[in-house]
């Protein structure tokens, strides 16, 4: 693990694997490299080019400045992460909602450095409003979240594989309930909408389709909204990135080869 100084934060890293383009992933919600490093897809994607990994502000082995985790900052820090790190000319791939949060409004700020960005179970606004009912309802939210917003001290929704889940169990630790659930909110309340026009790299928003927190409506007005974005339905359940096998890697690849 590695260390750099991302303007007011210092921010843990590490790559695995080689080959070119190199991909950036950003994490979801509290994870951290630990749990991405030995997740499958992460694991497909170093076969053929070099992944960098890292840990957003509060989690991991990044620094803890505290609240307010937003997504602005996030991509501020990853700014400062590019630039300390000296990549250009990268894949960007932000998982879940907050990870392609952070990985769109990164690509908006800075798109002469990302050459193709790839989403996986991200949308624009998550929280429902009048003018937005392809987001996720109060009700189903605080049943998803029921446990983290009553300050639960183990990790939701581990999953099945005992290393994976040891290792959010891990994450989940490094970052605690407080910080998990500042993480949550601002996820929750950030609307990049007004800022899509921003992003003209090439982008692929995989939609998981048996996803129950962002719907298909959501993801569908996501990549029409990309200057060049393709919309791919993955028939699989929300935990994907980490249980995925061989073949959401084959689709990235593929998407890849057209795109760049």
């Amino acid at each position: 693990m590695q260390e750099a100084q991302a303007h007011s934060v210092k921010l843990a890293w590490h790559d695995v694997g080689a080959g070119n383009p190199p991909v950036l992933a950003v994490p979801q919600w509290f994870l951290s490299s630990r749990s991405l490093g030995i997740s499958p897809l992460i694991q497909k994607l170093s076969e053929r080019h070099r992944v960098i990994l890292y840990d957003r502000r509060g989690t991991g082995a990044s620094e803890k400045p505290g609240p307010p985790y937003t997504t602005a900052r996030d991509a501020r820090d990853l700014a400062g992460l590019v630039e300390a790190t000296s990549l250009d000319g990268f894949v960007l791939l932000g998982l879940g909602v907050r990870g392609s949060q952070v990985a769109l409004n990164y690509a908006g700020h800075f798109p002469q450095r990302v050459r193709a960005l790839i989403t996986i179970g991200g949308t624009p606004k998550w929280s429902a409003s009048a003018e937005w009912p392809y987001g996720i309802a109060a009700g189903t939210y605080h049943k998803a979240f029921a446990s983290v917003l009553a300050d639960a001290s183990e990790a939701p929704a581990l999953p099945d594989d005992p290393a994976l889940a040891d290792a959010m169990r891990a994450d989940w630790s490094d970052a605690g309930p407080d910080a998990a659930t500042d993480i949550l909110a601002h996820t929750l309340d950030e609307d990049l909408r007004p800022f899509l026009r921003k992003v003209v790299s090439p982008a692929l928003v995989v939609h998981l389709r048996d996803d129950p927190l962002v719907s298909f409506e959501a993801a569908r007005w996501l990549a029409e909204s990309l200057a060049n974005g393709q919309l791919e339905v993955f028939d699989a359940s929300r935990n994907v990135p980490l249980q995925s096998p061989g073949e959401l890697a084959a689709h990235i690849e593929e998407f890849l080869a057209t795109a760049l």
